[in-house]
Parts: C-alpha cells; sequence; structure tokens
C-alpha cells in the first residue's frame, strides 16, 4: 500500500514561520507534542489558526517552486561500495554539499525543503 509522506513538525513548524499558506487535510495541534497529528474534515489553512498545517513533501516542494522560484530535483546514485543513495539539488543554486547523502527519497525531499526554508527565504 502506497501512503503519502508528510513534514515532520521541524519543517512544518518552519513553513508556518515562513508563510506557507495552502490548504491541507492533516495539521499538528500541540507543539508539546509533536509526533501527533490529526486530520480535519475539509481541507483549510490550519496556519491561520492555532495549530500548524500538515503538507505532503511534495505540497511543501510545490509551494516553494510557485511561491520562491525554488525548484528542488532528487537524484539516485550508487556509492563506490555499492550502496544506493539519494541526493538532492535546487535548480540555479550552488550547494557545495556534494558528501550530503540520504538512506530513502523522503529523506532527501525533507532535507532539501529544510535547506530552502533555512537558507534561501
Amino acid at each position: 500500500m502506497i501512503t503519502e509522506d508528510y513534514c515532520s513538525f521541524e519543517v512544518a513548524k518552519l513553513l508556518k514561520e515562513k508563510g506557507f499558506d495552502v490548504y491541507t487535510y492533516a495539521y499538528y495541534e500541540d507543539e508539546d507534542n509533536p509526533n501527533i497529528s490529526l486530520y480535519g474534515s475539509k481541507a483549510i489553512n490550519w496556519n491561520k489558526t492555532e495549530f500548524i498545517s500538515k503538507p505532503t513533501l511534495q505540497t511543501a516542494m510545490k509551494w516553494l517552486r510557485e511561491a520562491h522560484n525554488l525548484n528542488i530535483g532528487i537524484l539516485f546514485g550508487h556509492l563506490r561500495d555499492f550502496k544506493t543513495h539519494w541526493n538532492f539539488y535546487i535548480e540555479g543554486i550552488e550547494l557545495g554539499r556534494e558528501s550530503m547523502f540520504f538512506h530513502t527519497y523522503e529523506e532527501a525531499c525533507e532535507a532539501a525543503i529544510k535547506y530552502c526554508l533555512e537558507n534561501l527565504i
């Protein structure tokens, strides 16, 4: 079964601070319990409330692309010892971080979103 992959609490909180204004069903209710998230019966902009919107990774990447012209790409590769890895790039931005490797596509997406929020917006 394929499931949606959502932004972590840390990234969702950064998104809210940077003006993420997209309607979502999922949200984080309590900053003291970031592992607990809820789902509304309809999509709203939870960031306009006391809660924190919990977007999918792809929704966050689309918002970065459309609102801030930051286009994230994810690359798959092999290390010398034949282990697979994932990495990210941001179109038109020199990162200089060739040693950053991630075990999964989703980890690379999360890291790319976080990088954009902390360093480019």
